[in-house]
């Protein structure tokens, strides 16, 4: 009996996330279209709160990330955890409002995926939940 193997070809590397208005980097002062969420942290000026958020919603590439992944990445320093699952969701929401504000017309957003389904990262588009004023 004759055995057949194939090479399967790597996984491609994913494309890096880009947006169309560049950023400054905060070491060089080039424009960035590829920017790490270091930078969109810094020029936005988020706060520590916002930017675990930004960044655990980041690191899902445009997927969606549930919303206890993003609780880790909010009390990740917390020897407790966090507060209680009521306050520590209070405290995402409001969270999340003043960051969707920050990064209002910068293209860059976050949306509700669904109910219990998380959130992901939106560039370039029309974001679920933000009005235009």
């Amino acid at each position: 009996m004759q055995t057949i193997t194939t090479r399967s070809s790597p996984a491609p590397a994913p494309a890096p996330l880009a947006i169309s208005k560049p950023l400054l980097c905060p070491c060089c002062k080039q424009p960035v279209t590829a920017p790490q969420p270091e930078i969109v942290i810094d020029h936005y000026g988020l706060t520590p709160m916002q930017g675990r958020i930004f960044e655990a919603v980041w690191k899902g590439k445009g997927l969606p990330v549930i919303t206890e992944r993003i609780f880790t990445a909010m009390y990740i320093d917390d020897p407790d955890g966090g507060p209680s699952p009521d306050k520590m969701y209070l405290a995402f929401k409001v969270a999340l409002c003043h960051l969707r504000q920050r990064l209002e017309g910068s293209g860059i957003g976050i949306a509700n995926v669904g109910y219990r389904r998380g959130y992901r990262l939106v560039l370039e588009g029309k974001f679920p939940g933000t009005t235009t004023r």
